[in-house]
């Protein structure tokens, strides 16, 4: 290249759930279980991530590759939660606009969002910093915004970027190869000064998220559907979106995006094969599924029980408690089950800092009695009573250098304690509601999850690259809860008004 181009990079990265009642203030991203540092600023962005396998790594590998100067301004990511305060949104993105007028001018903006973002001003957070981007840089300058494929694809993302570029998998594990894709188009745009034309297509369809692991069908099915449009004449990219079901804004829902050399026309001709596909798969691609969470642990007892080829514990993912969608991380559900029906080798988390608070006073190899999780609401199950003696306690910093899902590395679960129950479970009690996603998080402890017979992950398919390659099997319990796979169970007021499975009679029109 014949001059050194400055590329920006900054992001405000949430996943917002708009029924949990845990509210996203500035406190959650001064402390973060996906980061060391919830917001990173210039050299510390960097370096957070560049042993990662983040969109930002991404990023990173694509200016030593090409050349090119990587300005890193600020990137903050906190846990899944509640709907952002308005506070939030106006102290981040206001430090994040400032740091684009002051360190400018840029060659081209790349944004690092989630996409389903959500604060109490903004149902598209997402899409309003990209048109507060924009409006700083100016028509001319290429913006590339990189997606998890969880996000909900908006009209105003699509019309405020000149690329959106989504992850494929789900388990994410593309970051880097997807953000490496956002970086060539970016360059293309500036060396060639072209831009793709562009179509973003909405079919009125919520995928469940029972459905949303990409390698096996019917998810599987609409991703390579995309995958064969990327190979049509003049395609020059593409996305999905699978969408984001616990967030009640107009967007919620499945999306395909596509880029064309230079015609809308082929553009919104190859997205809407690929929603056209996926619609007429709407009932595959929405059903509940799953065992209550009695059913769950009497059939995971009773399979430990009979010998097998195959070792490992039995995985109990906890659907409605699905800390990487925003759940409390406090569901009780499996856990009063467990008590319940005898378990003895079982191994979980619970996020309670108030029983944490207690066992700290009692110290460390003593026996307590403590009641755990239940507590950040009415929908999470009740507190359970837990005696036995306290074996760990921790800072709940570890570390993951490998397939993580989203690529996240440096985790934090606070102050954390575990209890060798005297009725058999032992419990890891954390601080924040650092989501099941490795197996480091007991492996720090001092627990090896191989070892017990059942296992719980407070999760859907993020825990799958972590629990999967150890599980003698992996059921997704359909628990109760802010993320329940049950959309019923959810009041929706602002989505758009015919759309499936809220509708069973929506209609989807293609023209």
């Amino acid at each position: 290249m014949p001059t050194k181009f400055r590329i920006a990079t900054l992001g405000i990265h949430h996943e917002t759930n708009t029924f949990a009642t845990n509210k996203t203030t500035m406190a959650a991203f001064e402390k973060s279980g996906l980061q060391t540092y919830a917001v990173q600023r210039g050299q510390q962005y960097y370096d957070m991530h560049k042993s990662a396998q983040t969109s930002m790594a991404g990023f990173i590998q694509a200016s030593e590759k090409h050349n090119f100067e990587l300005i890193p301004l600020i990137f903050a990511a906190t846990d899944p939660a509640g709907t952002i305060s308005k506070q939030v949104f106006d102290t981040i993105s206001g430090e994040a606009l400032q740091m684009l007028r002051a360190q400018g001018p840029f060659d081209a903006i790349l944004i690092n969002q989630m996409g389903a973002a959500v604060s109490e001003e903004y149902p598209d957070m997402d899409g309003e910093l990209a048109r507060r981007v924009r409006k700083i840089v100016g028509p001319d300058i290429p913006v590339a915004m990189t997606l998890d494929l969880h996000a909900n694809v908006s009209q105003l993302m699509a019309d405020m970027t000149d690329a959106l570029v989504i992850y494929k998998t789900n388990p994410h594990i593309d970051a880097v190869p997807r953000a490496l894709d956002a970086c060539d188009l970016i360059l293309r745009m500036i060396t060639e000064n072209w831009r793709p034309a562009k179509w973003l297509e909405q079919p009125p369809m919520i995928v469940g998220i029972f459905q949303h692991d990409t390698r096996v069908r019917p998810m599987k099915a609409v991703i390579d559907d995309l995958e064969s449009v990327l190979g049509w004449p003049g395609v020059v990219g593409g996305s999905v979106g699978q969408g984001y079901p616990w967030s009640d804004v107009y967007e919620n829902g499945l999306a395909c995006y596509v880029l064309h050399e230079d015609s809308v026309d082929q553009a919104k001709k190859a997205a809407q094969w690929v929603t056209g596909r996926a619609w007429s798969n709407r009932k595959e691609l929405y059903k509940p599924v799953g065992p209550t969470p009695s059913e769950a642990v009497g059939y995971a007892l009773n399979q430990a029980s009979v010998k097998s080829e195959k070792s490992g514990p039995i995985v109990l993912l906890d659907v409605g408690d699905n800390i990487g969608a925003g759940s409390s991380g406090d569901s009780t559900f499996l856990l009063a089950e467990a008590l319940k029906q005898g378990a003895k080798s079982w191994l979980q988390t619970i996020r309670d800092p108030e029983a944490i608070d207690a066992c700290l006073t009692t110290g460390i190899g003593k026996i307590i009695t403590v009641n755990v999780g239940g507590k950040t609401d009415s929908i999470h199950g009740k507190p359970v009573q837990l005696t036995g003696r306290i074996t760990r306690i921790s800072d709940g910093q570890f570390e993951d250098a490998g397939t993580v899902h989203a690529g996240w590395r440096f985790f934090d679960a606070g102050p954390t304690v575990v209890i060798e129950c005297e009725e058999g479970p032992t419990v890891a009690l954390v601080t924040t509601r650092v989501g099941n996603m490795s197996r480091e998080q007991f492996y720090s402890l001092g627990y090896r999850p191989e070892n017990f017979e059942i296992v719980v992950a407070k999760g859907v398919v993020s825990p799958r690259p972590a629990y999967q390659p150890i599980a003698r099997e992996m059921i997704a319990v359909n628990t109760p809860g802010a993320t329940s796979g049950d959309l019923s169970t959810f009041k929706y007021k602002n989505v758009r008004k015919s759309l499936y499975p809220l509708d069973l009679n929506a209609k989807y029109i293609i023209n």
